[in-house]
């Protein structure tokens, strides 16, 4: 028996043949790469996103505790909430005056 019985398949038919399933192998691959939906590029932009979202989520947790611990202090600290009334609104206590003094540069003649 040859050798070429033994392996049923003739040289040029097994050339042929590894043509046949490198060329699968790469529409395989491109496939998994690039089709819409189910690509690795999609994965990979996905992942990217989770990871932007994940950030901005701890960022947005961390700005709600302050927030908590500001609202807290409002309710609960009347010096604060009068030093914030004096320096964000102006306001003042009955019959206190304010006043004013402004540096103004002297002009040189």
């Amino acid at each position: 028996m040859t050798r070429q019985q033994k392996n049923g398949l003739s040289r040029q038919e097994r050339k042929r043949l590894r043509r046949v399933i490198l060329l699968t192998a790469i529409v395989v691959v491109l496939l998994l790469l690039f089709f819409p939906g189910h690509s690795l590029m999609s994965y990979y932009h996905m992942r990217k996103q989770v990871s932007a979202l994940t950030l901005q989520n701890r960022q947005l947790e961390e700005r709600n505790r302050e927030l908590a611990a500001e609202i807290k202090r409002l309710r609960t600290d009347d010096a604060y909430l009068e030093e914030l009334a004096r320096k964000k609104y102006g306001l003042l206590k009955d019959n206190e005056t304010v006043y004013e003094f402004s540096s103004r540069k002297k002009k040189s003649k």
